[in-house]
């Protein structure tokens, strides 16, 4: 079973040649850092020594459309450079918690697609499907008022056709995920013969929760699918996941998941170190 880590990174590059070489003595590594991300001069070589590069590099504003590019970039360089089974997205957060000889002995006799569906009756308690009903825009140069003015204008003055009578039903859930080679061939296929697919998330409030999870069921590997391997704990509520220490262990080991996120490196380092090791 050969495995792909595919990495969205912006900041801490030291930090990313810890992880590299862990992640590489057991699969192929390919890392996108955000277009603006500061620090990493000098860094560059060492990197691509343990990573294959992104072929492109986009400018990432979290929560549009840009981390879905990000993540196109590195799936394709995975598929052209590559010859993995199965593809794990991961952010410079993440961190296995479970060997890899555990999780390429669950990919091989599972055989599933790893992402995250909320349940329907979830998305529809959190409203999710008004997320693709208005145009929502980024930007890291325009003030914040004059953007937040521009989305509330947006809200008022266009709806946009129902999703559902274009593509079908959407999905949402968290956005990492671990998909295999037929799976991912099958959906870059799918999007390049229809470019609406891509066009429609544009312009959409973080469709990195919706684009990934909608393709797959609409796919032949809907049958496939299972949850996602990544632990998050979103107990606390908020916009941001809790930041993961060693008392979270026990309950993440009980989650039967093979990654976690998010960790302080600064703060919990040993643990970080430990776990890479282990890997």
């Amino acid at each position: 079973m050969r495995l792909a880590y595919l990495i969205l990174a912006h900041r801490a590059p030291n930090d990313l040649l810890a992880m590299l070489p862990a992640l590489g003595r057991h699969g192929e590594t390919y890392l996108h850092v955000d277009r603006d991300a500061r620090g990493f001069d000098g860094h560059w070589d060492d990197l691509s020594k343990h990573a294959v590069l992104a072929g492109q590099r986009h400018s990432v504003s979290w929560g549009g459309f840009s981390v879905v590019e990000a993540t196109l970039s590195l799936i394709e360089t995975a598929l052209e450079r590559g010859k993995a089974d199965y593809f794990i997205l991961m952010s410079g957060a993440c961190l296995p918690v479970l060997s890899a000889t555990s999780l390429a002995e669950r990919l091989a006799q599972e055989a599933g697609e790893y992402i995250d569906m909320m349940p329907d009756e979830e998305a529809a308690g959190h409203d999710r499907r008004r997320r693709l009903m208005y145009y929502r825009f980024y930007s890291k140069t325009m003030p914040r008022p004059c953007l937040g003015a521009l989305n509330r204008l947006s809200r008022l003055a266009w709806t946009r056709p129902a999703f559902e009578k274009e593509f079908g039903e959407p999905r949402f859930g968290s956005m990492w995920w671990c998909l295999s080679r037929p799976c991912l061939d099958w959906a870059m296929a799918f999007r390049r013969q229809r470019p609406a697919y891509d066009q429609r998330f544009r312009h959409t409030e973080t469709p990195d929760e919706s684009y990934f999870q909608t393709m797959v069921s609409l796919s032949p590997f809907a049958e496939r699918i299972k949850g996602s391997l990544t632990y998050v704990d979103w107990d606390k509520g908020g916009s941001h996941p809790k930041t993961l220490s060693r008392r979270d262990l026990p309950r993440i080991q009980a989650s039967g998941q093979c990654f976690a996120r998010k960790f302080d490196w600064d703060h919990d380092r040993d643990l970080v170190h430990s776990l890479l090791e282990a890997y």
